[in-house]
């Protein structure tokens, strides 16, 4: 969005001033009306242009960062607008190409130098940690997304189109700061923002997972996909092993054999499969994790059609670089905000996944705030397939400790699979020992010595003077033992002294010993962690992965970064209290109406019926509007009989009496020739060439017989 930017004129008051108070004879003779006179005390008019501080920055070019490298830019420009990360922000985008390929992250603590990391590094993920109030969202989020939303070109002259941006927000009220930042960067695409959200008293988007995966035929893969996205794929192991192949095994009987259309029609299959005393008891927790689904609010499951600005649509969110903002409060619906979250970050790399199979793969980013709450094993090593896939995750959280689940600590993992870490305070001590590791250790020199005075005064007859010096040095080192610092010590020492008498004896000696000892000490020192806890947007931030193509280079070892706010303190409270799209409930029982449960009201009790048995009217469950016949367990009972029906007749007609019928009718049946039908006769021993009456329905079962399977499936005459 534009920036009112403050013009600059030059002030020559002082330089007037200073004019006026010389003496006349200092001044030039001007002529008036009387004839010559010096006239000393006319201001001066001079016609000032005004100073264009962005024309002069837009001339330094490249220069600007060696030139901010040594001064910040306050110091450069005093009594501009308190938001200094926008002037770093508009010098990068007027730099040439090879800027442009790199995104600010703030200063290098405590020299100011510009950090510049590499636009590519953030496609490998990165992972943003701090406290309540310590700035992740409103600074380091903000600062990442703000410049990965932007469409660039790079050193080879290749555009690189604005990337689809999807935020998962799992704040309790939602994080206005964050929701407003969104809509900035659509209305900059010039977009509407797409909004999704479980709570009822919002008006959002509807997110149908069927829909989402359509595309996906395979009823495999989507056993597969749903056990993966419900975190229902449990550690190997004794028990835990168990349970997952049955829940996958009942989920693919069901996705074979009964084929639902739609998620109501798959949860009722489940229920009537897992449910009652001939349920299968062992996966049951496939009904439990999918029930919730038919009565949420803004989930789509009955398969009715809607409009695409009504629905999620990750095909249109790829191919529109769209921005989507999703609300998931995980806080009062923590089992299905954690549910519907997994579910649509697993379908959003389904669709990255197949459109990299069919050769159109878009780089997209995805920023979760409060990632531990979707904390589970699957989530985390999904991070290593969506790398492949052009999914680039933004994570941040308040705690490594909540990153603990009853299986496993994922925090280790995360912490590798992220090449851009930035942590805004440092008090976990796993955290702490992580980065120490990586900081290795550095030199560090300790200076010490003493200095002595001595004096004597004495009677003499002689004079003598005398001078002396000495000096040696000697060299210690020590062996460190459980990784105690290496040390090494080097000392010299000197003396002089003088004596001169007369009549009296003085004396006086000086000696100092001066001593320096090098000990490599750790990178990370109590000291700065303590600078991180106490300063304001000081974070200890590390970057992998360069290869030495990075603007500033950090040596692959944490570094001290003093950030910058995005936006003014201004711009920042109107962001915080920028309202959503409320929704009215006003009558109690609507929401009820709208939850669609399980057996709808209008239909409880009621079954499918077939109008005749040749007849292809569909199946009807007396819902208006609904395209799907299938509305509760009663249906889902009838339906798993005819399945089980239709088994049973497959398995029966081999063995039931045909209709009697003549040649030409079997042979329209079968698609074949009369001629044909005579041969196969013929092959099994039957004269059908002057039959000119109905075949007997032994004959119509044997003829069958023979030109199905051959002349030697036909059993011998009797």
């Amino acid at each position: 969005m534009p920036w009112p930017r403050k013009p600059k004129t030059l002030d020559l008051s002082a330089f007037e001033k200073y004019l006026a108070e010389q003496p006349q004879s200092n001044l030039p003779a001007t002529l008036d009306a009387h004839g010559p006179a010096l006239v000393w005390n006319r201001p001066l008019d001079i016609q000032l242009a005004r100073f264009d501080v962005e024309g002069m920055w837009r001339r330094i070019g490249d220069r600007a960062w060696d030139i901010l490298q040594h001064r910040r830019m306050s110091d450069i420009f005093p009594g501009e607008p308190p938001c200094e990360f926008r002037r770093y922000l508009d010098i990068l985008r007027r730099s040439s190409a090879k800027f442009r390929e790199e995104i600010f992250v703030g200063l290098r603590h405590p020299s100011y130098e510009p950090i510049l990391v590499p636009r590519f590094v953030f496609k490998n993920h990165s992972y943003v940690l701090g406290g309540s109030g310590s700035g992740k969202t409103t600074h380091a989020m903000a600062q990442i997304l703000l410049q990965l939303a932007e469409e660039y070109t790079d050193s080879k002259n290749r555009t690189h189109p604005r990337p689809p941006i999807f935020i998962m927000d799992l704040k309790q009220t939602g994080d206005r700061y964050l929701r407003s930042l969104a809509r900035q960067i659509a209305d900059e695409r010039g977009q509407e923002l797409r909004f999704f959200s479980v709570d009822p008293e919002y008006e959002s988007l509807r997110f149908d997972p069927f829909y989402c995966l359509r595309h996906v035929t395979y009823p495999l893969k989507r056993t597969e996909f749903f056990l993966k996205a419900l975190s229902m794929i449990y550690p190997e192991g004794y028990g835990s092993d168990f349970f997952t192949k049955e829940q996958r095994s009942q989920l693919q009987e069901i996705l074979y054999h009964a084929r639902p259309t739609t998620m109501d029609e798959m949860i009722a299959f489940i229920r009537h499969a897992t449910q009652g005393k001939s349920g299968n008891k062992d996966a049951r927790g496939l009904y439990s994790a999918l029930s919730a689904f038919g009565y949420a609010k803004n989930l789509h499951t009955n398969g009715e059609p809607l409009g695409v600005d009504e629905i999620i649509d990750f095909d249109r969110f790829f191919d529109g670089q769209q921005v989507i903002y999703c609300h998931l409060d995980s806080r009062e619906q923590p089992l299905l905000s954690g549910d519907v979250g997994k579910m649509l970050l697993f379908c959003l790399l389904e669709a990255a996944a197949q459109r990299q199979k069919r050769g159109v793969a878009t780089q997209c980013f995805v920023a979760i705030d409060e990632f531990h709450r979707l904390a589970a094993r699957n989530i985390v090593e999904m991070l290593e397939d969506a790398r492949g896939a052009g999914v680039g995750f933004v994570l941040a959280h308040q705690s490594s400790s909540s990153l603990k689940t009853r299986d496993a600590d994922l925090y280790g993992t995360l912490f590798e699979n992220c090449s851009f870490k930035q942590c805004l305070t440092l008090e976990d001590p796993r955290v702490i020992e992580l980065f120490q590791t990586i900081a290795g250790r550095t030199v560090e020199y300790k200076h010490g010595g003493s200095t002595g005075e001595s004096e004597s005064t004495g009677k003499s007859s002689s004079f003598s003077t005398s001078q002396g010096s000495s000096g040696g040095v000697s060299t210690s080192s020590t062996m460190a033992i459980l990784g105690g610092p290496d040390t090494r010590s080097i000392s010299d020492s000197s003396s002089n002294s003088t004596g001169t008498s007369t009549g009296t004896n003085e004396s006086r000696g000086k000696t100092e010993t001066k001593s320096w000892e090098e000990e490599k000490i750790p990178g990370l020192t109590p000291e700065m962690i303590a600078a991180v806890n106490d300063t304001n947007l000081l974070s200890l931030m590390h970057i992998k992965g360069t290869g030495g193509r990075c603007l500033t280079p950090t040596g692959g070892i944490p570094l001290l970064v003093q950030g910058l706010y995005p936006f003014t303190e201004e711009m920042a409270a109107e962001m915080t209290s920028e309202s959503w799209p409320t929704r009215t409930l006003s009558d109690p029982e609507w929401y009820y109406e709208e939850a669609r449960p399980s057996i709808p009201k209008a239909t409880a009790g009621r079954t499918k019926s077939r109008s005749s048995p040749g007849s292809k009217k569909s199946l009807s469950a007396g819902t208006p509007g609904r395209s799907s016949g299938f509305a509760g367990a009663n249906e889902a009972d009838q339906r798993g009989l005819e399945a089980r029906i239709r088994d049973l007749a497959e398995r029966l007609a081999p063995e039931m009496l045909e209709e009697s019928m003549d040649l030409l009718r079997f042979a329209r049946h079968y698609h074949i020739s009369v001629a044909d039908v005579i041969a196969a006769g013929a092959s099994i021993g039957l004269d059908l060439s002057g039959r000119r009456g109905s075949l007997t329905p032994g004959e119509v079962r044997r003829l069958k017989r023979a030109i199905l399977f051959g002349p030697s499936a036909d059993p011998p005459t009797p």
